[in-house]
């Protein structure tokens, strides 16, 4: 047997339950699973078909794995699949989201998520999918500074810490004793930093004790859903684990990303061999118990809004009718797409299906569907409690032009909450409750230093490449995106420069 080929089939070997063995015996090859994936519907490419995955790898599982197929292969009588094999297959199991839609229309009930799943690990642990630049990237980003997108730690918390005091506004970053410990997907602090100040807002407004880490960066959504290495996404849920004993939370805070949901409610188990230590505490059902303990005031905005339901969130992990309910609390004109809940069409863009560019083309193509069903809802917005849904979404309605020119249509989640609440807070007088967190009211001035977004940035101007982070910041399309609502951000980027040209100058607040 071929080097890879063997790495291939002893990873297979590893991973495999009894429940994945029922699956791969149980297959008729009815095709029916055809029926409820888009990706197939749309194209009619039997490439694109999940037999066509799940066939390769039931081959290889017969072939490899069972005495009959051992000896048949020997004999000539049974296929032998070869890493040949392998590569022309590979690009199929990632032109997929794995979203599990297919196994709805399944007779059997197989899931063929799970098959995809365990075959990108078998092409992780035979080397094959380095053969991939972006999966390469997202394994190599992760090993070297633990972030997906390859982003420092200065770059993260620099450019949130811009658009932060650009506000006037503060967050806890390492503060010991806290009730939850923040941790943002890749994703979220790479391409909607701008947005996820509004959730800051949300949780200072209804002082909630939590604080960030400048040493977690990454929840590890990419290295466990799209590379699915287990390694590297079992050191990513240790670090999570071990930043939590440090500073002695109690929870940790899942913010709106479906494929962290099914990681944390379900696969870090297989990952880890055990349960995560830690409750996970979802920032959607967190915000419906603050509305509805009256900690987080709102009024019902005139939104017309539809929902797209996230596959992993919703399909995978159940969570359909906590989002419904929250979004009746915030809005008055939700509108429903169909189908819906567990029968939604994927958005296409998870699980590899936005972040690979070769994807791109078919992508678009097949979200025709998804346009649909938005057009269909006559809704001015649709949103979604996961960042990368509300990315492809709002690819999607720019590409069928469902979106007005020029302007966002697509929403994450927390950002209707946030102008219910933005609107509450204004009539009450209260804006200001958005300014500072709990964890950072009433100390002294030691430990704000100490523990403020704020500190934490004079720490970072005490850095040599201090001068190259303000440079990246100043190109940087998100900066520059924040910067048509808040054009007064370049006017603290020179004043952060002239803090670095100035030693004895340590203000960072533009004057």
């Amino acid at each position: 047997m071929e080097p890879e080929m063997q790495a291939f089939v002893d990873s297979l070997r590893h991973n495999l339950t009894a429940e994945d063995v029922v699956n791969l015996e149980a297959c008729m090859d009815c095709k029916m699973c055809g029926e409820a994936c888009a990706w197939y519907l749309v194209t009619g490419d039997e490439k694109l078909h999940p037999t066509y995955k799940t066939g390769l790898i039931r081959q290889i599982y017969h072939r490899y794995m069972t005495v009959e197929g051992r000896i048949g292969g020997a004999l000539g009588l049974v296929p032998t699949p070869t890493v040949a094999d392998l590569r022309e297959h590979m690009q199929y199991f990632w032109a997929c989201t794995a979203c599990g839609r297919c196994t709805l229309a399944c007779p059997s009930g197989i899931s063929i998520r799970r098959i995809v799943r365990l075959a990108r690990a078998a092409y992780a642990d035979s080397g094959l999918s380095l053969a991939n630049p972006t999966i390469r990237s997202i394994i190599e980003n992760t090993d070297r500074h633990r972030h997906s997108f390859g982003l420092t730690m200065p770059q993260v918390i620099g450019r949130v810490g811009l658009f932060l005091r650009s506000e006037d506004l503060e967050v806890p970053v390492d503060v010991p004793g806290a009730d939850m410990l923040f941790v943002c997907p890749a994703a979220g602090n790479t391409k909607i930093p701008d947005y996820g100040i509004k959730l800051i807002k949300i949780l200072n407004a209804a002082g909630v004790s939590y604080t960030i880490s400048p040493y977690v960066i990454d929840t590890g959504t990419e290295i466990d859903h799209i590379a699915v290495h287990h390694n590297l996404s079992k050191q990513m849920l240790e670090d999570w684990e071990q930043e939590a004993d440090r500073l002695g939370v109690k929870n940790i805070l899942l913010v709106e990303c479906g494929c962290d949901t099914r990681t944390l409610y379900a696969e870090a188990s297989e990952t880890l061999g055990r349960p995560f230590r830690y409750p996970i505490v979802s920032v959607d059902a967190l915000m419906l118990d603050l509305i509805k303990q009256g900690r987080l005031p709102v009024e019902k905005t005139h939104l017309k809004v539809t929902l797209h339901d996230p596959c992993y969130a919703t399909r995978l992990s159940g969570l359909g009718d906590l989002f419904r309910e929250l979004l009746n609390l915030v809005t008055d004109n939700f509108i429903e797409m169909t189908p819906n809940r567990e029968h939604n069409y994927c958005c296409n863009g998870g699980a590899g299906g936005m972040r690979l560019p070769e994807n791109t083309a078919t992508r678009r193509k097949i979200s025709v569907l998804k346009a649909n069903q938005i057009r269909a809802t006559n809704a001015t917005y649709v949103t979604s409690p996961c960042v990368v849904c509300t990315l492809s979404l709002e690819d999607t309605c720019q590409t069928y032009g469902l979106a007005p020119q020029g302007e966002r249509m697509a929403l994450v989640l927390f950002e209707v909450v946030y102008a219910a609440m933005e609107q509450a807070l204004a009539k009450r007088g209260e804006l200001d409750r958005m300014r500072i967190p709990a964890e950072l009211q009433n100390r002294d001035h030691e430990f704000f230093v100490a523990h403020s977004i704020e500190g934490r940035l004079s720490m970072l101007m005490q850095l040599p490449e201090f001068p190259a982070l303000l440079d990246w910041l100043e190109q940087d399309d998100i900066v520059r995106r924040f910067s048509k609502d808040h054009p007064h951000v370049y006017d603290l980027l020179r004043a952060w420069r002239e803090v670095v040209t100035a030693p004895k100058q340590r203000s960072i607040t533009a004057d």
